[in-house]
């Protein structure tokens, strides 16, 4: 017993499905955000040429007031600038962003709309306290430290080694400084860049394992759920009976309207009506053996419908043919004859 409850099974489809519509995806959060740097690097790099050179004018816009007296229209005038340079400029990166943060999150666990639901329980201090404490989150906390603790190392190294560097752009022109400021700032972008990537790498991996253990079922919560879809047997046949009590007191009600009845005569009954405006042959109203062959031919008796003996006919109806159903041409013969008995019957 122990062994079924144990989750070791893998997921099923419908309960990926079911987490998916409650919201609960397998994200991670490192891939979009490594997608955004590397894409908008790649942009900053060899598409915003236009950007960097309204970048570079404005920083000699900038130094051209060094030593001037600055008053409320030169600020402004400055500050306009400024704005509107770094606007245009970071307009088509802002929707780069946009468009990648959509992307990269479809991309991992394709379109979930999942409609805002609050739970009381999840603002309690209490819940929330255990949220944070919880061991994702421990994880989460883990894996940003030890991002950061690295970043910082590696950033510190490679500031010592261009350090030589820094402090020679203290003696070359704006231009020039300008350009090597660039240069250091993208040689720290992208080592950055590179550490962001293998963690997302890792952490996307990590985060679909760990969802998917999370998603584990037991045996028996395999056979619930195939027993849930499938249908309790039990279920399903109490339901089949109770159709089939409805499909027989349907066909209790449609003998009055019989034009004959044919019967074995104990065993079979078949109601047969035939109208010529509606079908091309007689259809069976309805049908039965023992009881509800009795039930049949009582209610014709009341309802002084003729009864017909004819075993072989009733048994071949019966057999062939089902409610509302018309008689097939095999038969049309055999028929014909108790119809014109019975329509000579009414006539006298």
């Amino acid at each position: 017993m122990a062994d079924e409850e144990e989750k070791t099974e893998e997921p099923t489809g419908k309960k990926i499905e079911d987490s998916k519509a409650e919201g609960n995806v397998p994200k991670s959060a490192e891939v979009p955000g490594a997608a955004i740097l590397f894409f908008s690097s790649i942009y900053l790099l060899f598409f915003a040429g236009s950007f960097f050179k309204d970048i570079e004018k404005l920083m000699l816009y900038i130094y051209s007031f060094i030593g001037t007296d600055v008053d409320g229209r030169i600020f402004y005038e400055i500050t306009s600038n400024i704005i509107s340079t770094m606007l245009i400029g970071m307009f088509p990166l802002f929707f780069l962003v946009l468009f990648l943060a959509v992307i990269f999150n479809v991309i991992q666990f394709g379109f979930v709309f999942t409609p805002l639901k609050i739970k009381l329980d999840k603002i309690s201090p209490i819940s929330g306290l255990k949220n944070i404490i919880s061991a994702k989150k421990a994880i989460e906390a883990l894996k940003l430290t030890v991002k950061l603790i690295l970043i910082f190392i590696v950033m510190v190294i490679i500031l010592a080694i261009v350090w030589d560097s820094i402090l020679a752009m203290m003696n070359k022109d704006v231009r020039s400084a300008l350009e090597s400021m660039i240069t250091l700032t993208l040689y720290f972008l992208l080592t950055i860049l590179l550490i962001i990537i293998i963690f997302a790498i890792i952490d996307f991996f990590f985060t679909r394992h760990y969802y998917f253990k999370q998603l584990k079922m037991s045996k028996q919560e395999i056979k619930d759920e195939h027993k849930q879809m499938e249908g309790d047997p039990l279920v399903k046949g109490r339901i089949r009976q109770i159709q089939m009590k409805m499909s027989k007191q349907r066909m209790m009600a449609d003998v009055p309207d019989a034009d004959v009845v044919i019967t074995n005569p104990t065993h079979y009954a078949v109601a047969l009506k035939y109208d010529k405006e509606k079908s091309e042959a007689p259809i069976v109203l309805a049908k039965g053996i023992n009881f509800l062959a009795l039930k049949i031919k009582d209610i014709a008796l009341e309802s002084k419908i003729p009864i017909v003996e004819d075993p072989a006919l009733a048994r071949a109806l019966y057999d062939q043919v089902e409610p509302e159903q018309e008689i097939p041409e095999s038969l049309y013969k055999a028929i014909a004859e108790i119809f014109t008995f019975v329509y000579n019957l009414n006539n006298k």
